[in-house]
């Protein structure tokens, strides 16, 4: 999936200035293709890989974790 239709359709804000899919974005992150079930941060959000196809993450789990209050 495209991470600006992710960030459109959830109102999300996964980084837009690398990779353009999903899947480029944790391959970056992680610099190597994971195996399933591994769990990254990017941003304010844990990413878990599920499902692995080739070398193709083939679907995976994002929770939006809470925005911490700045303000103190």
């Amino acid at each position: 999936a495209y991470v600006r239709e992710i960030n459109k359709s959830l109102d999300w804000e996964l980084p837009t200035d690398g990779p353009k899919t999903l899947n480029g974005l944790i391959i970056e992150t992680l610099e190597s293709i994971p195996d399933a079930n591994v769990c990254l941060q990017i941003g304010r959000y844990q990413i878990e890989t599920l499902q692995m196809t080739d070398n193709l993450i083939k679907s995976a789990k994002i929770i939006p974790l809470p925005v911490e209050d700045l303000d103190d």
